[in-house]
């Protein structure tokens, strides 16, 4: 019977498998006791010596998700230029050098738009100081004003259909 001895192979391969799985687990959870263990030991070290626990987190040296770490003060970058500045000077500040070239032209189209500078030159800009203090931003259309339709010609059906109308009386006449 030849079935029987297949069977018997297969069982004692299982066996053994079986074996050094057990035998597997059994040194992991060694291992991870070593692991608890020395951190242990470290964390007392580090109270010894004055040392900090260890983030548990995020690896460090990893910013959470933005680019270029912490939020910059851009009125801050403001009040560090002088008063008469270019693109090169704002680099100049520790932040907006971290930040890089390509954030430092929207906060110059901020600040421009504030009306905290003006353009001066090709690249030069200036302050704008009015009472030794910098005023907000403000919106440059009232929530009542519209823009001027006079000055676009109009569209819709309606419309065709009255040129339509007005070309045909004139043609005819």
């Amino acid at each position: 019977m030849p079935r029987g001895r297949k069977r018997d192979f297969l069982g004692s391969v299982r066996a053994q498998a079986a074996k050094v799985v057990q035998q597997l687990e059994r040194r992991i959870e060694q291992l991870q006791a070593e692991i608890a263990e020395m951190r242990a030991q470290a964390d007392s070290w580090r109270q010894v010596f004055g040392g900090s626990a260890p983030r548990r987190g995020r690896p460090p040296g990893r910013t959470s998700g933005r680019s270029g770490g912490k939020r910059l003060d851009w009125n801050e970058v403001l009040r560090f230029v002088p008063k008469r500045f270019g693109v090169e000077d704002v680099m100049k500040h520790p932040g907006a050098a971290a930040k890089g070239r390509a954030q430092v032209y929207p906060a110059l189209n901020r600040w421009e738009n504030a009306k905290l500078i003006r353009r001066v030159g090709k690249g030069v800009y200036e302050k704008v100081e009015e009472g030794g203090e910098q005023r907000e931003p403000r919106a440059k259309r009232g929530a009542g004003k519209k823009r001027s339709v006079a000055r676009r010609p109009r569209a819709g059906k309606k419309a065709a259909a009255a040129r339509k109308k007005a070309d045909e009386t004139a043609e005819s006449a």
